[in-house]
């Protein structure tokens, strides 16, 4: 069976705003800085590569640069695309191999760890190191990853063929009683496990059941290793600190993974798994930036690992890039599939706030890690997993703009953008006017279409407050849905202008953390609220304090800033922080 997504995307043809200009950052310079540099493809060409997790880079560009073309439709790109396919094929050896390590070292002559090559630790491996085994599935499950998105797009019965290649041998290393894939790479397996997305997504776009029959079979094997075991502990309540020492990137991917198991086999138990690891990480491990924070402790493995509430500290945790990608992924993965406005609320936070400020002005530089209290983001050139997968995340979210859920219009932005609309909303276009995130007034114009009746729902940001909607300048009434969406039915025309009246909240956020410590942090509207640093200051203006005698102290300043009374401390958007000379201060102290 196949459960169909709930919400369908429909065609973005232009994003303006702070999000067109944060994507042409990437599509102008980033994009083409890793498409020139050789290193996407040289590693396949001359064999071993010089390091662990280059052969993901391409599968990740594939994916991004694929979903760019499907909104800029760039010849350059497209033929880029090809090029960088045609020179990937050739290199995939007879027995379907298509990874960057020499023959000494692929999983086929090492399937599991063996102690004289302990794999290498995600932190520890500078480029040029001669690398050991640990990674080399990983590059195949981006491959196939990127592949598959390409071949979508672009269809070719090669490409195709590649992959099931790719897949057989895995099968026939892994599958069955062959070797067990959790004793091969890091973290008790859980990298060599996100392999379960890609696999099913052959399966999709083949139907041949026994890649997802392989899929299942590695779900099992996870279930059989007692450091492993992501679905009973995400179905029983558990904590995502646990099963694979809580590697934060790498556990949201095998939960995405689980959601794509759920629309193929309709079993409950793989979409519970998803659910709850997304709420478990939304309620315990997602600061104001939508950032997910983690922290190396004595009882989790490295600096990308989940670590435990009372643990938090603003100055010591980080939010790993790759962790803004797939958590983002994760969202708009569960929002397709139920419609719900709360999951795509949480990717737009992430994308305006954390993942921004990742992202250099000058379009090219990315910081791997980032951290809500910070004196300067270490911005790097470099090509590293995170610079490769928050593109993903920003290329994703601008192709969920608008969409059709249950035969409505949905439309899940306020930023500017324009989207095609099919023959069932009129065809033409739907423009959407505004400020978005300085202001969150907007008018949503509809052109070009031929009337039709029709329900049209539009999402308020997280912390927006809905003050009014009108059309063609009369006020109208809306209902809100159990999806979250306020809704309004009428026959549409070319020419309608539906106007949205909404102003942002200001709110406080609590965190308990180490040592009995308390934090306070603020957003307005979707936006986290920040101090910008150059060094770690001396004053905590609300120590002393209880939370709800907080909130009372911010002004509001004509620029939309907001001062601290009776001290000289201004917060301003969390992303204007971020520079080669300061950073946020975001979180805090409070209390005594």
């Amino acid at each position: 069976m196949s459960i169909a997504n709930r919400w369908r995307a429909l065609d973005t043809l232009e994003v303006a705003g702070a999000q067109g200009a944060r994507l042409d950052l990437w599509r102008n310079h980033r994009l083409w800085h890793m498409a020139e540099s050789g290193y996407l493809i040289d590693g396949f060409e001359k064999r071993p590569g010089v390091h662990p997790w280059q052969g993901e880079h391409l599968g990740k560009w594939l994916h991004a640069a694929t979903l760019a073309w499907l909104t800029t439709r760039d010849d350059r790109l497209r033929a880029e695309l090809e090029r960088n396919v045609e020179r990937l094929l050739p290199t995939q050896l007879s027995d379907g191999y298509l990874g960057t390590y020499g023959s000494e070292s692929t999983f086929v002559a090492q399937p599991e760890n063996v102690p004289a090559a302990k794999p290498h630790d995600d932190m520890d491996v500078p480029m040029g190191r001669k690398h050991r085994p640990g990674w080399d599935i990983w590059t195949h499950r981006y491959n196939l990853y990127g592949l598959l998105t390409y071949e979508a797009v672009f269809p070719d019965e090669r490409v195709v063929d590649a992959c099931r290649r790719m897949a057989d041998l895995l099968i026939e290393v892994y599958g069955g009683d062959g070797a067990d894939l959790t004793k091969y790479g890091t973290r008790r397996g859980i990298s060599a496990t996100t392999l379960i997305e890609s696999i099913v997504m052959l399966y999709e776009r083949t139907e041949d059941t026994k890649y997802l029959d392989f899929a299942e079979h590695i779900v099992r094997r996870m279930e059989a290793n007692p450091g492993l075991r992501l679905m009973s502990t995400m179905r029983s309540g558990g904590s995502v600190v646990g099963p694979g020492d809580g590697k934060g990137y790498q556990l949201m991917a095998n939960l995405l993974g689980y959601l794509r198991l759920y629309r193929c086999t309709g079993k409950r138990e793989y979409l519970d798994t998803a659910i709850n690891g997304w709420s478990e990480i939304s309620k315990k491990h997602i600061l104001v930036t939508g950032g997910p924070w983690t922290r190396h402790m004595p009882y989790n493995a490295n600096t990308e690992c989940f670590a435990r509430t009372d643990d938090f500290d603003p100055w010591k945790v980080s939010v790993e890039g790759c962790c803004d990608a797939t958590w983002m992924q994760l969202c708009l993965h569960l929002f397709e599939l139920t419609g719900e406005g709360a999951y795509l609320d949480a990717a737009e936070v992430t994308l305006y706030n954390s993942l921004h400020g990742h992202q250099h002005a000058d379009g090219l530089r990315w910081c791997y890690f980032t951290s809500p209290n910070e004196a300067r983001p270490d911005y790097s050139d470099r090509i590293t997993c995170c610079a490769s997968s928050m593109p993903r995340g920003m290329e994703m979210l601008a192709g969920h703009l608008v969409g059709e859920v249950d035969g409505h219009l949905s439309i899940g932005t306020l930023a500017p953008c324009t989207v095609a609309l099919g023959e069932a909303f009129g065809g033409g276009t739907v423009v959407v006017e505004s400020d978005f995130p300085a202001d969150p007034a907007t008018e949503i114009r509809f052109q070009d279409l031929s009337p039709r009746t029709y329900t049209c729902e539009f999402r308020l940001p997280a912390g927006t407050v809905l003050s009014g909607v009108r059309v063609n300048g009369a006020s109208t009434e809306v209902t809100v849905n159990d999806r979250g969406f306020h809704e309004l039915r009428r026959r549409w025309d070319g020419g309608d202008v539906l106007s949205i009246e909404a102003g942002f909240e200001l709110k406080l956020h609590v965190r308990d953390g180490e040592q009995g410590r308390q934090w306070v942090a603020f957003t307005r509207g979707p936006i986290a609220l920040a101090q910008q640093v150059s060094a770690i200051p001396d004053e905590e203006p609300f120590d002393g304090l209880a939370p709800d005698e907080v909130l009372g102290m911010l002004r509001e300043s004509s620029d939309g800033s907001f001062r601290i009374a009776g001290t000289g401390i201004t917060l301003m958007p969390y992303g204007l922080t971020c520079s080669d000379s300061s950073g946020p201060k975001t979180y805090f102290r409070c209390g005594h």
